[in-house]
């Protein structure tokens, strides 16, 4: 058997119909966050092969290291949108580390094992793409590749204050 190509989960994200309340309550009933949350101005996106424009609402927060992720669907189509039709809210997709092929060979590997691409696009400097698992692995995958010296922009707001090591 070939040496694992996921190596590490870096984050889980729900996805909701109100990201504030969502937010709030993590905050309030379990201690996670502060959130940062952005309106991201995304490019390239692409639903299964075909080009889409869709907006979406995210926040972002880090528990020792582990990255937790809010998604609230805007305008437009999306498998965020999907997911809330089909199975309302709750958890959406565990984004992965992959081996150090790069992006474009981490999808073909995906591809090679059955792993088709859902949902792809870019934010910034940051390429990323959802990968259907639902049959082998019983959930959605994300990848993602950022460029060398990347930062993430500056986020429209944060709750309920400004993290104090949010990383870049």
């Amino acid at each position: 058997m070939d040496a694992p190509w996921i190596t590490n989960v870096k984050q889980v994200c729900v996805v909701v119909e109100d990201l504030d309340a969502t937010i709030r309550g993590y905050w309030e009933s379990a201690g996670i966050g502060p959130w940062a949350v952005w309106t991201p101005a995304l490019t390239d996106m692409r639903i299964r092969g075909r080009e889409e424009a869709f907006s979406m609402k995210l926040a972002l927060a880090w528990t020792n290291g582990f990255m937790w992720e809010v998604v609230q669907p805007l305008e437009g189509p999306s498998i965020y949108r999907e997911h809330l039709d089909r199975k309302g809210e709750g958890l959406h997709h565990a984004l992965v580390q992959t081996s150090d092929a790069g992006f474009e060979a981490t999808m073909e590997q995906c591809r090679q094992r059955g792993l088709p691409p859902l949902m792809e696009g870019t934010w910034g400097q940051t390429r990323f793409a959802y990968v259907d698992g639902e049959g082998p692995l019983k959930m959605i995958l994300e990848v993602f590749h950022r460029a060398e010296g990347t930062v993430r922009p500056e986020a429209d707001y944060f709750y309920p204050h400004r993290p104090d090591n949010m990383p870049l």
